[in-house]
């Protein structure tokens, strides 16, 4: 018999679904997670029971500019602004230039900012592309668990203890500053106090969850001068639509928890 050549097998058909990945920031382009542990969180009303976390994971830092830029280029949303999720403020301490051609690109030397000029529900929509991307349910926190997070296991007034280092969270700036050098709490959070405000989940008591209603701050900023505006219990507020250089967020995420096998 004579051998017979097998006819040539098709090429694998591509998936038209899938996308390709943008190479990782100079910063990395995922963010980093610490273990917060259980336990109760602070501000419950002193006539109802003290709500408790059963533990989650906080990101490191805030979301920089490197890590954001990073899921706009995956989402196709890096070519123009978009009032209800960000602004492009491009200049010094925006982690952004604009070349000649106008078109506004990260600065690769700074993209470990903090990013701001984002709205709060920019950063859900950043939260919801990360659950997505890590298979982990991501979200703002609330203003009770940045709380929590922040203070850590000695519940301190500011993150990093009980006297007020205006050297280390409130230097003279007209701009944020990266937080990768700054010191960590005990749960290794880094820039809780300072930098930049933090969106959370909460609106302000009272306000309509809708469109307009304004939503919890958490943190401080460069903008501000006074310790008490820096404590880990202080609520500051602001329009969900605001898109300012002075306000930034960070992610919480929760592993869904593993599913429980059929009966036999």
């Amino acid at each position: 018999m004579t051998p017979t050549t097998p006819p040539p097998r098709r090429p694998p058909r591509p998936d038209r679904t899938a996308r390709p990945a943008p190479a990782p920031s100079a910063h990395g382009s995922l963010p980093a997670f610490a273990g917060i542990p259980p336990g109760t969180l602070p501000g419950s009303p002193p006539a109802a029971a003290p709500a408790r976390t059963e533990g989650f994971r906080l990101a490191t830092t805030p979301t920089t500019v490197g890590q954001y830029w990073y899921y706009l280029l995956d989402q196709g949303l890096h070519r123009a602004p978009a009032p209800r999720l960000h602004a492009f403020p491009a200049g010094g301490g925006t982690g952004l230039r604009t070349e000649p051609s106008g078109a506004v690109v990260p600065d690769a030397d700074l993209s470990g900012l903090p990013v701001t000029g984002v709205t709060w529900y920019g950063a859900r929509a950043y939260c919801a592309w990360l659950g997505r991307r890590t298979d982990a349910v991501c979200r703002l926190p609330s203003a009770a668990e940045w709380h929590y997070a922040a203070a850590g296991p000695e519940n301190r007034r500011w993150a990093l203890g009980d006297t007020f280092d205006r050297a280390l969270y409130a230097p003279p700036r007209t701009s944020p500053r990266p937080t990768a050098g700054v010191p960590p709490n005990p749960y290794g959070l880094r820039g809780m106090t300072g930098d930049v405000f933090e969106w959370c989940a909460d609106p302000r008591p009272g306000d309509p969850c809708g469109p307009g209603g304004s939503r919890a701050l958490k943190g401080g900023a460069y903008t501000v001068r006074n310790p008490e505006s820096f404590e880990n219990a202080t609520v500051f507020t602001a329009d969900a639509l605001s898109c300012l250089p002075y306000i930034g967020f960070r992610v919480l995420a929760v592993t869904p928890p593993a599913p429980r096998p059929a009966p036999p």
